[in-house]
């Protein structure tokens, strides 16, 4: 599970940090507030690239994977504009899944 965790972590943080990165160059109406949460998706999948959360941050990280699980199907039923919206959403969503499962159960030996 750390290797799928850790796979799908770097997958997020690559998407996440291009669509940061889209958002400044394209500067399209409310780019800033996009920018923020693309950024947040970004350093959140990147403190599990590792794999399990280090013990402070379980709890911040469970947290975070439940609410971009959340965003994934909130923009994965909602009206998207192309293909990467599919691929952005099945991504977060797995991603969250993961964190959370990451977080929550016990450390194995």
């Amino acid at each position: 599970m750390q290797t799928l965790t850790a796979l799908t972590s770097v997958a997020t943080v690559l998407i996440s940090g291009w669509m940061t990165t889209m958002y400044f160059v394209l500067r399209h109406p409310g780019y800033l507030w996009r920018a923020a949460i693309a950024a947040a998706v970004c350093l959140g999948a990147a403190t599990l690239v590792a794999g399990r959360p280090a013990s402070p941050l379980r709890a911040p990280v469970a947290i975070w994977g439940a609410a971009l699980a959340v965003l994934g199907i909130w923009t994965l039923v909602g009206p998207g504009d192309d293909g990467w919206v599919l691929i952005a959403s099945s991504v977060f969503i797995i991603e969250g899944v993961l964190a959370v499962a990451s977080s929550v159960r016990p450390r194995v030996a």
